[in-house]
Formats: C-alpha cells, structure tokens, sequence
C-alpha cells in the first residue's frame, strides 16, 4: 500500500500497471466516479482501463479512495486536484489541471451518458459545465490564476458530491 500520495507517487504506480493516462487524468477520473457515487473498485480499474488483476493497484485505490472519501467527509474538503509539485513550471502543472478536469468529466460519466441536465440540479449542471470548460482550455494560465482555478475545483467537486452522493 502507498501512503505517500503525491503525484510522482501516484504517475508510479499508474506506469507499474501499464495504465497510459497521466497522473492528474487518472486522478480526475477517480474523483469523478466517486462524486458519480462509484465507490466500486473493478469500476474504477476499467475506468482506467487497467488489468483487474493487478493486486498493487487495487491496494493503492483502496488506499487513495479512503483517502479522497475521508477528505471529502470534513467541512472545508481536504481533497485538491493531485498536480505536479508547486516547483514545477506552471505551463506543466496548468496543463495537468486541464488534464485533471478533462479526467474528472470522464469519469463522472463513465456510467452514466445517458442523464440529461435537466436531470440534474442545476448547481451540478453548472459545475459540470464549467469543469468542463476548464478541460478544454489550452492548459496555460500563470500562478496566480492556477491556485485561483484550483480553489474554485474544490469547491465546484464539493458541491458536486454533495448534491449527487449525499
């Protein structure tokens, strides 16, 4: 199991089971399923389109959804969108957080295509869309913008899992 879930960690084990998305995307895609209300790891692992037999990674999810869950549980929401480490370039860590967001959509949908958004409370629309817009960004806003971005993710996901999974 890894405790230490930092980005160079989780791209790691993501290269060890052959997994081809990058760290923010398979990142984005996990937090998606979950505030999806997906808690099951042989979704998560299709998702990712990894073996189902790799018993490292189902060991690390377990350990990150534990993680994630029990983040999102406390007022204020501990989670953060899991980017490269603040000393890399922010070009890169910009680019993973479009990654990140571009996961986050996938993986919200990953089963469930078919709900339109007047399915959805109009907050979760909203959210959803601007997430959205986000993964289509080109991936190059400056420092400050990005720690704007980022806090702006965790409030949006929050709410997001608190109107689908609450």
């Amino acid at each position: 199991m890894h405790d230490d879930f930092t980005y160079d960690t989780w791209t790691m084990i993501l290269e060890q089971a052959y997994v081809t998305l990058g760290g923010s995307e398979a990142h984005g895609i996990v937090i998606g399923l979950l505030c999806a209300g997906v808690a099951d790891d042989d979704m998560v692992i299709a998702a990712l389109g990894a073996d189902e037999n790799d018993t490292g990674l189902r060991d690390s999810l377990e350990a990150a959804r534990r993680r994630i869950t029990e983040g999102s549980a406390e007022v204020g929401l501990s989670f953060e969108p899991l980017l490269p480490d603040d000393e890399r370039p922010a070009v890169q860590r910009s680019r993973a957080l479009s990654e990140w967001c571009r996961g986050f959509v996938t993986g919200f949908y990953f089963l469930d295509r078919g709900t339109t958004p007047h399915e959805r409370s109009e907050i979760v629309t909203e959210a959803l869309a601007d997430i959205n817009d986000l993964a289509e960004a080109s991936g190059t806003v400056g420092e400050s913008d990005l720690s704007e971005l980022v806090e702006y993710l965790r409030v949006a996901v929050q709410l997001i899992h608190d109107e689908v999974v609450e």
